[in-house]
């Protein structure tokens, strides 16, 4: 519980919530390169 706290404090701060924004970005980025459909899928 405690971390969690201390990761709500974290956020508050300017650089908190830049660290909040590339860490949503990278996930989102992750997500969308999971779920890209490859190349060599594609029915022929």
């Amino acid at each position: 519980m405690g971390f969690i706290l201390d990761l709500v404090e974290t956020l508050r701060t300017p650089a908190g919530m830049v660290g909040a924004v590339v860490v949503i970005a990278a996930v989102y980025a992750l997500v969308k390169w999971i779920f890209a459909p490859h190349p060599d899928d594609e029915p022929k």
